[in-house]
């Protein structure tokens, strides 16, 4: 025992006596090791420069021995280092050696001009042979900060015409004598920032088409090298111009903010007047590619679709009002009004109401999925009201209103389209099958495009109607079969009242306007009342899977989740108003509900 203890003994010994030999050797060798790490703290103009170093060009601090740490020089830039009278930098630096060292060491900084370069193993004050230009040699102290100055002449090239069309590279280099070595040309710690010179710039790109529109012109562009390309920039005048004048100042242009789409509408133009367009490409480095091939297009006159309704005879004025008819249309409609005090009486039993109403949103995943492990038996949650999430094919009655061959809206707009929308209700009485009363929202848009007006035409302007319905429900649903007898379908109907807010935008996403033959100006905007009636059936999805849906229910608080189809009838007209919309249809509606 005691052997074996003294042996053991004697390996921890000898391994302590190795370590701590190992750490006395290196601290020994620690200042032959110590190689000094530049960094560069900031770079800015010198007092007396008249150019300033933009901010891409890499003005803060670098990481710490970080090689070719990157600044660049565009095209722009070098115009403006050309046409200034002394442009200089101050590059600010320090040596951050990683063990702190009180010696100091011999150093120079040198300049080598875009596609030039600097010896990197001497710290002589002259390369031979080459175009680097060298400062004079200074003793430098570990961790103290130093600066020198730099004329940004060197860096482009004096000779330079900034039009050379290639990229290049100089270097800013910071060298240190290695304390290890001895002798007149010690070993060098070199470290060197690039600047990267952009004189190329992309492709000129290609434009496709100018195409008129009502105080507009769509341009369309192609890129010549889409992966070397960041955006775009759209310029216009009303007389021919090229990149000389443009960059003189001797024409007028107007220019676009930086696209990154390869399309522009240019707006706000004058129906009828010339403009001149050409397109130029941008690099990563901000610079800007020849002018494209100029083009040129004059706006026409285009109708939008509230134009073209207005032109075609149609009555309605815009603005809301319970009837169109009225002297004075009001805000909001008492639609609106109604609608709130009942869905402040629907919802005043629905405590849970928003967290179930998230609830009713995961259902169809859930639902599809089937995977809900079975629970104890437990009670039903309390069942206050149900929610519908709905979906139709939906097309405004406008063109009702129209005798003879005028049918303005299906001139613009033409096809239907999805209308997408929600409901929600909740119980007043539920003896023999249930009575509720509820609200709902609906949203639904259509585009189309304007119509040329001296030709009737379609534009390329496009112009578009959104419609937002809005209902005040009374809900009866003979669901005694299915809770009496398990008979998974549940008849129902509603019937109720309608508020449709609407609006048109024209060929510039604006609210489009109409002038009348009593120079009113009217906007289209406004809303159109109305009443639906509604016969429906209902699906339960409990049937095809018992267990999932209790534990929907103890886990989410939905009580049954079925699928309903119905046809509804709308008849929103203003009740019979001649200064209104008809916004009226028939519709077949399908979707997903939840008793909550």
């Amino acid at each position: 025992m005691l052997p074996s203890l003294h042996r053991n003994l004697l390996l921890l010994t000898g391994l302590l006596s190795s370590a701590a030999l190992s750490l006395v050797l290196a601290v020994d060798a620690a200042p032959a090791s110590a190689a000094p790490v530049v960094q560069i703290l900031k770079i800015e103009a010198t007092a007396d420069s008249d150019w300033s170093p933009p901010s891409h060009f890499g003005l803060g601090p670098s990481t710490p021995g970080a090689i070719e740490d990157v600044h660049y020089i565009n095209k722009a830039d070098c115009r403006a280092i050309t046409a200034a009278s002394n442009p200089r930098i101050k590059v600010s630096w320090t040596w951050a050696p990683s063990l702190a060292l009180g010696s100091t060491y011999t150093g120079i900084t040198k300049v080598a001009p875009r596609g030039k370069s600097c010896v990197e193993t001497a710290l002589q004050e002259s390369d031979s042979g080459s175009a680097c230009i060298v400062n004079a040699e200074v003793t430098y102290q570990l961790g103290k900060t130093y600066s020198f100055e730099v004329d940004m002449v060197d860096v482009i090239g004096p000779a330079t015409t900034c039009d050379e069309k290639v990229e290049q590279d100089a270097f800013l280099y910071m060298l240190v004598n290695d304390q290890a070595s001895v002798g007149v040309n010690q070993a060098v710690v070199a470290f060197k920032s690039k600047i990267t010179v952009d004189l190329a710039g992309p492709v000129a790109p290609t434009i496709s088409s100018v195409t008129p529109g009502g105080e507009n012109l769509r341009v369309v562009w192609t890129h010549g090298d889409p992966d070397a390309v960041s955006g775009s920039y759209v310029y216009w005048a009303e007389m021919a111009f090229d990149a000389s004048q443009v960059q003189s100042g001797a024409a007028k242009v107007s220019k676009s903010d930086k696209l990154t789409s390869t399309s522009h509408q240019i707006s706000a133009l004058t129906n009828g007047k010339t403009y001149h367009v050409a397109v130029v490409s941008v690099d990563s480095h901000d610079n800007e590619s020849d002018f494209s091939a100029l083009y040129s297009g004059a706006p026409i006159e285009v109708l939008d679709g509230w134009q073209y309704y207005r032109d075609a005879g149609g009555t309605e004025e815009g603005g809301f009002a319970p009837c169109s008819a009225a002297a004075t249309p009001a805000p909001a409609g008492w639609w609106l009004g109604l609608g709130t005090v009942v869905a402040l009486l629907a919802l005043r039993r629905r405590k849970r109401l928003a967290a179930q109403g998230l609830v009713a949103v995961a259902a169809v995943p859930l639902l599809a999925a089937m995977a809900l492990t079975a629970r104890p038996a437990q009670a039903a949650s309390p069942l206050t009201g149900s929610m519908d999430f709905r979906v139709t094919r939906y097309t405004p009655g406008i063109d009702n209103a129209f005798t003879g061959k005028a049918k303005p809206y299906n001139d613009v707009f033409a096809d239907p389209t999805w209308q997408f929308g929600v409901t929600y209700d909740s119980r007043l009485w539920d003896r023999f099958g249930t009575l509720s009363a509820g609200v709902g929202f609906n949203y639904w848009t259509q585009t189309g495009k304007g119509v040329v007006k001296a030709t009737a035409e379609a534009s390329g302007d496009t112009t578009s109607l959104q419609i937002m319905p809005l209902s005040v429900d009374l809900v009866y649903r003979f669901d005694v079969l299915a809770e009496r007898w398990a008979i998974p379908f549940v008849p129902y109907a509603k019937i109720g009242l309608l508020y449709s807010v609407w609006w048109m935008r024209n060929g510039i996403d604006e609210i489009a306007t109409a002038t009348d033959s009593s120079g009113t100006e009217r906007e289209a905007v406004g809303g159109t009342g109305g009443w639906h009636g509604t016969v429906g059936l209902r699906f339960m999805l409990d049937v095809l899977e018992p267990q999932a849906q209790r534990s929907f229910d103890i886990e989410m608080g939905v009580n049954h989740s079925y699928l309903f189809g119905e046809y509804q009838t709308t008849k929103v007209d203003d009740f019979g108003s001649g200064k209104s919309f008809d916004l009226s249809d028939d519709l077949f509606v399908f979707g997903l509900s939840f008793d909550l």
